[in-house]
């Protein structure tokens, strides 16, 4: 069975079709992507999956659950996460402040054990912030814990965010344009550092432009255009299909 199942979804703004009947299915421990020119549907796929949006027609399924038109917070509850195309982090909270605010959903106190600080409390923030150690160390955040998350440069800022979407120990973490104003010493490492969290066994679902990024670490891939699947398979496949080429690049025309 598989992880997560998109089966034909459609969502649309006015008379705008801006994901016309897809079809996915992405299996446990994949690192899957899709991609397709600017306005191609992407992120509204991502909002229709996070809750964000309602699709017109169609179901999500996850972990063989009907999930379609549920909350963002019941989606996330159930074990989905994601990223932001642009960073949106608590500036004047701390990286470690902001790392643990994706802990909320794994905080097992009730809301009166933090007024009377009863042995339990204790015991939860304990967990809960060697937790966020652990996800600092894997992100090389640790010596920066107590500094501002605003007043770091954007690259560490992305990883931030992906240390706190982590952080809610996600069984699918989605990443917008995760590459997104890095440089090519910080795409290496985020290759590395998404390989390292689908060896944790988080299965990951990115949209990404930078296609040598995007070569280089999925395993399967949907193109979109215009809302409409247009191709999927491996990457070699897709890097060499014409139809994809021709989405990015345009059809020339023919000498009269």
């Amino acid at each position: 069975m598989a992880l997560l199942e998109l089966d034909n979804v459609t969502k649309i703004f006015g008379g705008l079709v801006a994901v016309d009947s897809l079809s996915i299915s992405i299996e446990k421990g994949m690192i899957y992507g899709i991609i397709g020119p600017n306005g191609a549907g992407k992120t509204t796929v991502f909002n229709c999956i996070t809750g964000v949006y309602k699709p017109e027609r169609g179901k999500i399924i996850f972990k063989g659950k009907d999930i379609t038109g549920l909350s963002p917070h019941r989606i996330a509850n159930m074990g989905i996460t994601r990223t932001f195309q642009t960073i949106r982090l608590f500036n004047e909270m701390s990286v470690a402040e902001n790392i643990m605010s994706g802990r909320h959903f794994k905080s097992r106190q009730k809301w009166w054990h933090g007024i009377i600080h009863t042995p339990f409390y204790y015991k939860d923030e304990k967990e809960n912030w060697l937790k966020v150690k652990e996800y600092m160390d894997l992100f090389g955040l640790t010596h920066l814990a107590k500094m501002t998350a605003g007043s770091q440069p954007y690259g560490i800022q992305r990883k931030i965010e992906m240390a706190r979407a982590l952080a809610t120990e996600p069984e699918l973490l989605i990443l917008d344009e995760p590459a997104a104003g890095l440089n090519d010493k910080e795409r290496l490492e985020l290759v590395d550092t998404i390989k390292k969290i689908r060896d944790m066994g988080v299965t990951i679902l990115l949209i990404e432009h930078n296609m040598d990024l995007v070569m280089n670490i999925t395993e399967y891939i949907s193109v979109l255009n215009f809302g409409k699947k247009i191709a999927e398979g491996k990457p070699e496949d897709i890097q060499n299909n014409p139809v994809v080429i021709e989405a990015y690049l345009g059809k020339e025309e023919e000498d009269e």
